[in-house]
């Protein structure tokens, strides 16, 4: 007899007999695997929160708006219970409103917090969860026996680990080719449409109204996650009616046609409800919908595949699903297949071939998504799909892990909790190995941004001493930039009053990427990714006098500012780390550097357009007011300065406004030119202001120069007149001699249906 332990083998009951434990300690044997999952589970998850706690990174770009979308939220509840009931907005209206309110039940769903490691946490935790749970709801009918029920289990645990659940902190590691990082809501969202379809199937399965409808709320619940939620809702749909067909020809009594009726108008009803509250409010405007799709269109403009672009793909599709996985699902779903295939029951052969055409769909839905709709590089979009198909296999999975259960239940078994023991051992360890992370497909990145979170926390203070937001242009779009971008952001979310700095990047997803002057000359830092300092490698740069495409051009003005005397350009080191933080200290010898760089190589069309020779001789002068309207050509604005000429180009993108100007004494360009967009009754609708010159320069007598002013067509909408002027903070506005003008001739008018020529 064992001392101080025993077991009583005949009851349903595992029952540890100790005597101050017995009547409280009581487990039932079918339940004791579902409850060893949900505790491997709590302490992946202890481990997870660990592992996050050590980041001190704030929220970045995407991650940053869902952010901004929560606190905004969550603001409003606040002034509608305590404040102001009437200022109550529709969560799918609050800004931002590309975002939709979904993504706060996994963002702050308790309420804003400063502390955004709960969020990055719960970004990662809470899809492993609902995808564990999908997994179990599809596969626990197959699971009679209690070896069964231990093998769904090991199953559960090694699913897991699927790499795309595991991406931390934004790696600089060239090894690591992350496809998301935390605080996204791609996996939230492929969880989600993989709970959504194991309801669906389940209820088809037990002809069940209460599961059905429950996945099909699941699945449009997906559309208010992303817009793309709506193409999952399209396969969740196509799943059902193929299961529900199938169903139908094996089966076809009153029960299955009542089942079906019922649930095709639950379809109906719950989609075309959420439906409607997506096309009706911001979430889908206009405005939304157009920047999404110059959004794609850039960025399948700014991604050239070739080698190098195969190698990261293939890289990246391991860092997402795991080879290791992407063979076991393969090997298992051709050894399920094979054997049903040979079974003598057509009807049991015809039920577990359903699950095949219904992935093949998915998968080709997905994929279109993925490749041609969006771009290759953005492997995440594929992610509800990959994970939809993973359910629709999972019966097959579970079935060809049993048959060879039978024989090497322990072999199995380890092999499949292998993966979670080594990811756990991992997120103990203080430093992960990079080599067995790079074999799990896994980025345990955290907290490795300490020094460059402190240069950027630096600036927030040189703010508060200026008493003023600052500026940053970055030169580089990599990660380690977003991380320091993301501090001065997130700092202005928590404290509005307070200064911090903004951040601008060549790269806005609104108009064509290049570098542009203006905006580089526009702020008060510049930021450079990875300072090169190997001169040859410079060199090697600087010999390409052909700049055809945007990531030459990044190369070249990386290479260029990491090598360049700073004070010829008027520029000092600020600060340094991974990152070269330079300060503009003179704009005019800034300008003349960037001019000098830009006459020594060939530029692309869209660089010259955004980058236009701003000082002009007398003869291009010339040329210009020949085109120029004539009741618009040598108006005065004061003793200061002499419009030339005017006229406008209409364009696909909008309205193109060129105007030449001459100065009329030795003076700085310290003005405002203001330029309203204007409505029948002369009301402004929108503005398009630019500043006379960033640098504010001094000029002298005569000077001549060429302004370029674009207009978007969305600011275009019911405009009938464009207003010109000249404006000097805070109260300055110089007086036209002629010209059509209101404002008692301090704004020119310019209307858009009047033949100008007259």
């Amino acid at each position: 007899m064992h001392s101080g332990l025993s077991y009583k083998e005949n009851s349903n009951y595992i029952r540890p007999v100790y005597p101050s434990l017995t009547m409280y300690l009581k487990i039932k044997k079918e339940d004791l695997p579902l409850q060893i999952l949900i505790i491997a589970l709590a302490t992946l998850g202890i481990l997870l929160f660990h592992r996050i706690s050590l980041t001190e990174q704030t929220p970045i770009w995407d991650s940053f708006t869902y952010a901004q979308k929560a606190k905004n939220f969550w603001d409003t509840v606040q002034k509608f219970q305590f404040l102001e009931p009437q200022t109550w907005v529709s969560p799918l209206n609050i800004e931002p409103t590309t975002r939709p309110p979904g993504t706060i039940l996994m963002s702050y769903p308790f309420g804003f917090s400063d502390k955004p490691n709960k969020f990055f946490f719960r970004s990662i935790f809470l899809p492993i969860i609902l995808f564990v749970a999908a997994i179990w709801i599809i596969a626990k009918p197959y699971c009679v026996t209690l070896k069964d029920q231990w093998l769904l289990v090991a199953l559960c645990l090694a699913f897991a680990t699927l790499p795309l659940f595991y991406h931390f902190e934004p790696s600089i590691n060239s090894r690591f080719a992350s496809p998301t990082y935390w605080g996204l809501v791609d996996n939230f969202i492929a969880s989600v449409a993989s709970l959504a379809t194991a309801l669906v199937i389940r209820g088809v399965q037990e002809a069940s109204i209460r599961l059905t409808f429950s996945g099909i709320i699941t699945s449009t619940f997906c559309l208010f996650i992303k817009p793309s939620g709506g193409l999952v809702m399209v396969a969740i749909l196509l799943v059902w009616s193929i299961h529900g067909i199938v169903r139908y020809r094996l089966q076809h009594n009153i029960n299955i046609r009542k089942y079906l009726t019922f649930s095709i108008v639950i379809f109906i009803l719950v989609y075309g409800i959420g439906l409607f509250f997506a096309l009706t409010s911001n979430y889908f405007s206009i405005g939304n919908m157009v920047y999404g799709k110059t959004a794609v269109r850039i960025l399948k403009q700014e991604s050239v595949f070739n080698k190098d672009s195969l190698q990261i793909l293939i890289a990246k599709i391991h860092m997402s699903l795991g080879w290791h996985w992407l063979i076991f699902i393969f090997l298992t779903g051709l050894f399920s297949f094979l054997n049903v295939s040979n079974q003598a029951n057509i009807n049991s052969a015809k039920i577990l071939s359903v699950d095949l055409i219904s992935a093949l769909g998915v998968f080709l839905i997905g994929l279109w998504f993925w490749i041609v709709a969006t771009d290759y590089s953005q492997i995440r979009y594929f992610f509800p799909f990959a994970l939809i198909c993973i359910i629709l296999l999972f019966p097959r999975i579970r079935h060809s892990c049993s048959k060879f259960a039978d024989r090497y239940l322990k072999v199995i078994t380890t092999i499949l909790v292998f993966p979670m023991l080594l990811l756990s051992f991992l997120l103990l360890t203080h430093n992960p190995s990079i080599h067995f992370q790079h074999i799990l497909g896994v980025n345990l990145t955290s907290g490795s941004f300490t020094n460059e979170i402190k240069q950027a926390k630096s600036v927030i203070e040189d703010a508060n001493k200026r008493k003023r937001d600052l500026t940053i242009y970055s030169l580089g779009t990599g990660y380690i930039t977003g991380v320091f971008g993301g501090v001065g952001l997130y700092e202005k979310l928590l404290h509005p009053n307070l200064n911090s700095f903004d951040f601008q990047y060549p790269l806005n997803w609104i108009t064509e990427s290049t570098f542009r002057f203006s905006e580089i000359l526009s702020n008060d830092y510049l930021l450079i990714d990875k300072p090169i300092k190997n001169e040859l490698k410079a060199i090697n740069i600087f010999k390409n006098i052909e700049v055809s495409d945007f990531a030459s051009e990044t190369n070249l003005f990386h290479a260029w500012l990491s090598t360049m005397n700073y004070d010829d350009a008027g520029l000092a080191v600020e600060s340094e780390t991974s990152l070269r933080l330079l300060k503009i200290i003179d704009k005019v010898k800034l300008e003349n550097a960037l001019n000098q760089l830009r006459s020594r190589y060939k530029w692309r069309k869209v660089f010259l357009d955004a980058n236009p020779v701003k000082w002009i001789d007398v003869e291009t002068a010339k040329a210009l007011i020949a085109k120029s309207y004539p009741v618009f050509r040598d108006i005065r604005f004061g003793k200061q300065f002499t419009l030339l000429g005017v006229f406008t180009n209409h364009t696909e993108d909008g309205l193109t406004i060129e105007l030449v100007w001459q100065s009329l004494k030795d003076q700085p360009l310290k003005y405002l030119n203001f330029v309203h967009i204007l409505d029948a009754s002369k009301n402004i609708i929108a503005q398009a202001d630019y500043e006379q010159d960033s640098a504010k320069r001094v000029v002298n007598k005569g000077t001549l120069w060429h302004d370029i002013v674009k207009i978007k067509t969305s600011k275009l909408n019911g405009a009938k007149a464009i207003g010109l002027g000249i404006y000097l903070p805070p109260s300055t506005l110089l007086v036209t001699d002629h010209g059509p003008s209101d404002w008692n001739k301090n704004r020119l008018l310019l209307n858009l249906d009047m033949n100008q020529s007259q």
